[in-house]
């Protein structure tokens, strides 16, 4: 026995115990791009933050989006203004950063009467906002307007926010939670960031869920952002990435099912080809889809408990980019008071 432990000393190097993991300060639950920001704001912080996700990142709605800053206004109108501009200033300056994901593109929004018409709120924020010059638009199309916008590739930017994650110290475990209280028995400061799950785990019944499509085709070399908000019961988006690009317009409330609907996908095919000639000859790669978290009014608040604090972060629907990194700093700022 003796002999063989010196064998294993002379091979491995001697034994040391090593002691218990440090236990984390919070746990972010939701690895969708609201927790994972959260989690990033915090460890920033220099608070030690674990995120809780049932499921990879990669299998979560966030994951799937077009992922564009878009100005889409959401209850309460002056919060969202606020998180939406403080967002748009953390992904300009993402998009000078290599290996983000994050880059600036051309944005065209085809509108009723350009910008003498009734703009959302959240328009007027984006850079170098101007009216569209009649050979900006597509053929038949009367007014629009131009600007700037950050695009973000989900798909490289999700993995940098888990290295930068992983860098502050902090970790993403894959673990599914009943109730927020088996998260408080391991961290005196809970985040809620569980998206559609809140409906349970809060539980709050006004979460509900919000389907979303996206045709998603190979990329013929369109750069441009376009968006047509002429109809404002079907708007189209065309929202291009290196290698693909999402077609969207589909946003159903209230529904569930989050299969392919297969009416929906010949729909906006038809509507962005009539504005985009160039996607005709397109491959279809996939049809995304995802239930986003809708609820009457973002919800960004503490709940103090008497096992600690949970600081509650859902609601934000199709904003959940747009509004991300408002939003976690507002986390940070609750968390901290």
């Amino acid at each position: 026995m003796i002999g063989a432990r010196a064998d294993l000393v002379r091979r491995y190097g001697p034994f040391v115990p090593t002691s218990p993991p440090t236990p984390p300060e919070v746990v972010v639950i939701g690895a969708g791009v609201l927790g994972l920001t959260s989690a990033v704001v915090l460890s920033a912080t220099g608070r030690r933050t674990e995120v809780w996700t049932a499921d990879d990142p990669s299998d979560t709605p966030s994951y799937r989006a077009g992922a564009v800053w878009t100005p889409v206004p959401q209850a309460p109108l002056e919060t969202s203004l606020e998180w939406s501009a403080r967002s748009l200033q953390e992904f300009c300056g993402l998009s000078r950063v290599p290996g983000t994901g994050v880059a600036l593109a051309e944005g065209l929004t085809l509108t009723a009467d350009g910008l003498d018409g009734r703009l959302p709120p959240l328009t007027r924020l984006s850079p170098d906002l101007r009216d569209a010059r009649p050979e900006e638009l597509p053929a038949g199309i009367a007014a629009g307007v131009r600007y700037r916008v950050p695009v973000v590739d989900m798909t490289r930017y999700v993995p940098w926010l888990m290295r930068r994650l992983t860098d502050a110290g902090g970790r993403v475990r894959r673990r599914r939670v009943a109730t927020l209280g088996e998260a408080l028995a391991a961290a005196p400061v809970v985040v809620n960031a569980s998206g559609l799950g809140a409906r349970d785990l809060t539980p709050d019944p006004t979460v509900r869920p919000v389907f979303s499509q996206y045709v998603v085709t190979d990329n013929p070399g369109l750069e441009q952002v376009v968006v047509d908000t002429r109809d404002p019961r079907r708007w189209v988006s065309i929202l291009p990435h290196r290698d693909r690009v999402h077609l969207g317009g589909v946003r159903i409330t209230g529904r569930d099912d989050d299969r392919p609907d297969r009416e929906l996908t010949v729909d906006v095919l038809r509507r962005c080809r009539e504005i985009e000639p160039a996607l005709v000859d397109a491959r279809v790669q996939r049809v995304d889809t995802g239930l986003l978290p809708s609820r009457p009014t973002m919800r960004v608040e503490a709940e103090p408990r008497d096992e600690g604090l949970v600081v509650h972060a859902y609601g934000h629907a199709s904003g959940g980019v747009t509004t991300s990194w408002g939003a976690a700093h507002a986390v940070a700022d609750l968390v901290a008071g």
